[in-house]
């Protein structure tokens, strides 16, 4: 079967632009179609605190039809691991950071806008394109039922991937629609949200295909308690939606190979992983012959940090030291800071980012406790199996896809300090019976997550989107 060209197209890419798991997406998909046969072409905001080695190389200028007439943005063009760039050059891009801005919603329907005629000025017209989370959302809309877009673009198929229905993209319905310089008509469709204009429920709406970053995700969706207020959406156009696991870099996260920690180690000698335990703890300042419990993660309600601080204590009298890597909420900053104090030799803290300490941590640690209230796909548990440190997590999102309970770790169903004491418990009976835990981490790390098999799945998500519109 012949490649295709696949239009990407994400508010973030790594490694020139990252928060969260969507640069990492971006990333490292693109590249696995490649690999695949694929053509595929990333479009990204040039923002000002773009990483890139050099700056991408400005082509030119393109005329946007935006905010009632026209907005010119430049075109910066890269090439990585036989993945094209090109960049949206505007000044509504060159801030201090991506994202947090009151005109969010504006500055990216200019990028939403500027994406056909970006991809034309560098002579690439889509087979399929893939739309991601809620800042290019309305490029689905667009290519169904905008004006001024180039020849070739007008009815493309799309597929739009959901990383986190917590944030939509919501505005209201006129000024929206006057960025945009889409029909009136529209106030009628799935735009239309209650009352406002809602990015990704649009995108649900106008999207031949919809997917989220795991298959249970994709179906805790559907339901209130996750949906956001879209859940009823969800299950609306649930005939077109499936979940696709993420995948991890696995030459950037590999034992075998990571020059972050003390020694490599792999399946079959794991003398590495006890040095770098023992390393962790000399530079936390921790006792070394306790079983040690991580964190590595964003400090927030959502990862269930807050579920984590109440059971400190009683983690501590169960035995566990602990090792925390994180940033966020203040409050959470100052109790981490409090208990390091309070603990000492048995709670070893580093409050922000440090991608070697990170390294050291799924490396030193025995196991990582990830309590979150939900997790659309993860990452963190997929970096900690493959280095042989088993996840002790909620049952949910890609979680629960992704741990096998007593086989690669350890699962809990409730998010409360029961639920988390529960499973740590039961954790650490098997860490005391060596003979089994020894196994876990076998199987743990012979797990395959690597993005080949995503971009796969995704590979027949595009033909299906391909033949809903007749283009097969």
């Amino acid at each position: 079967m012949s490649g295709m060209r696949i239009l990407f197209v994400s508010s973030e890419v790594y490694p020139y632009s990252k928060t969260g798991g969507l640069g990492d997406v971006a990333g490292a998909l693109p590249a696995a179609l490649v690999r695949l046969g694929h053509e595929v072409l990333v479009v990204s905001p040039w923002y000002q605190t773009l990483r890139a080695r050099s700056a991408p190389l400005w082509i030119g200028d393109v005329d946007v039809p935006f905010d009632g007439g026209f907005s010119s943005c430049g075109v910066g063009t890269l090439e990585r691991e036989g993945v094209r760039y090109a960049f949206v050059g505007h000044s509504d891009f060159r801030r201090s950071a991506l994202y947090g801005f009151a005109d969010d919603v504006r500055r990216f329907c200019l990028f939403s806008r500027a994406v056909p005629q970006v991809a034309a000025r560098v002579d690439f017209v889509p087979d399929v394109i893939h739309v991601n989370d809620w800042h290019s959302a309305y490029l689905t809309m667009i290519l169904a039922q905008g004006w001024h877009l180039p020849e070739g673009f007008p009815g493309l198929p799309s597929v739009y991937t959901v990383h986190n229905v917590q944030h939509q993209g919501s505005s209201e319905i006129e000024s929206t629609l006057y960025w945009l310089r889409l029909p009136g008509a529209l106030r009628e469709s799935y735009l239309n949200h209650f009352g406002a204009a809602n990015a990704m429920q649009a995108a649900l709406g106008f999207a031949q295909r919809v997917t989220t970053v795991s298959p249970n995700y994709a179906q805790e969706v559907q339901r209130p308690e996750y949906g956001y207020g879209l859940d009823g959406t969800f299950r609306h156009i649930s005939h077109k939606l499936s979940g696709i696991l993420n995948g991890l870099d696995t030459d950037v996260w590999n034992p075998a190979t990571d020059p972050h920690i003390a020694q490599p180690y792999d399946t079959a000698d794991l003398s590495g992983k006890a040095k770098a335990k023992a390393a962790l703890c000399h530079h936390l300042w921790l006792e070394p012959e306790r079983p040690l419990l991580a964190v590595v993660s964003r400090l927030a309600d959502q990862k269930g940090i807050d579920i984590l601080l109440a059971a400190l204590a009683q983690l501590l009298e169960q035995g566990w030291n602990l090792a925390i890597l994180g940033s966020g909420e203040g409050w959470m900053e100052s109790l981490i800071h409090e208990a390091t104090g309070q603990y000492p030799g048995r709670i070893g803290s580093f409050i922000g980012y440090d991608e070697d300490l990170a390294h050291q941590i799924y490396a030193g640690a025995d196991a990582l406790v990830i309590p979150s209230r939900f997790e659309p796909c993860g990452l963190s548990q997929l970096i900690a199996m493959r280095y042989g440190t088993l996840p002790i997590a909620r049952a949910t999102g890609g979680l629960k896809d992704t741990i096998q309970h007593d086989k690669t770790g350890f699962l809990f169903d409730h998010a409360n300090t029961d639920g988390l004491l529960w499973a740590s418990q039961w954790a650490l009976r098997r860490y005391h019976g060596q003979t089994h835990w020894q196994a876990m981490l076998q199987e743990a790390m012979a797990a395959d997550f690597s993005w080949d098999i995503a971009a796969k799945a995704y590979e027949a998500v595009y033909r299906q989107a391909q033949k809903d519109v007749g283009r097969v």
